[in-house]
């Protein structure tokens, strides 16, 4: 086989983050009386803000959980404490465990014959809450997590964390991911092959190698155990 370790993004390349964010934001919402039917576009909006400042090291995990509340509670009417809703959030969004489609069985296929790690940028108790309640956690090898070590995708440094574990080298490696910015430049970054998964098929921008383009998360299976 051409590679040696597969790596897997989480959320919107496994787990339909989405449906849970959707969830757990809601429920929050209904919990502090904020009834408003754009709620959830307008923490979205926010969230996205600080999710790009991190992504450019401008802000931390820590900081990005507080900050998306104390935005929000200043731009809307909605009253809150920050903090409690970052932590009560958290708490709610750990039990969203769903996975797209295809996930399970694409994940089963490729982990009978290499190993398989989730690298992610997320809350520690975020991401091991959800893989707890998910069939995943048989299957996988291990998951690096940004907040739990300290460094972000698209940051070379987290890829070579999951890496280390393994013993496999970058180039032996395939990152899987739907992230632009955060997975396939990281990869490109970390000199580890890239598979965008790509069910909009969107434009691959100028600048950014992908080995490999995929609309269907199927597809990475051959892929990934092929010569």
């Amino acid at each position: 086989m051409r590679y040696r370790a597969i790596l897997f993004d989480a959320d919107e390349t496994l787990f339909d983050f989405q449906a849970g964010n959707r969830n757990a934001v809601n429920r929050l919402m209904d919990e502090i009386g904020y009834f408003d039917p754009n709620r959830y576009d307008q923490y979205e909006t926010i969230n996205l803000e600080c999710w790009r400042a991190l992504e450019k090291g401008m802000m931390t995990h820590g900081q990005l959980q507080i900050a998306r509340f104390v935005r929000f509670f200043d731009r809307y009417p909605a009253q809150g404490d920050p903090k409690q809703a970052a932590s009560r959030f958290l708490e709610l969004l750990s039990r969203q465990s769903i996975l797209l489609p295809h996930a399970l069985e694409v994940v089963e296929a490729i982990a009978a014959q290499l190993p398989v790690v989730i690298v992610t940028n997320g809350a520690t108790r975020t991401q091991k809450g959800r893989m707890a309640l998910s069939p995943l956690k048989e299957l996988i090898s291990g998951m690096v997590i940004s907040q739990e070590i300290g460094v972000s995708k698209p940051s070379p440094g987290i890829f070579y964390k999951a890496l280390d574990g393994l013993g496999v080298r970058p180039r032996d490696a395939l990152m899987i991911g739907d992230g632009l910015d955060s997975d396939i430049r990281g990869a490109n970054a970390a000199g580890i092959d890239a598979c965008w998964y790509n069910p909009a098929h969107r434009t691959l921008p100028e600048g950014v190698r992908a080995e490999y383009v995929i609309s269907d998360i199927r597809q990475c299976v051959n892929i990934a155990l092929g010569d």
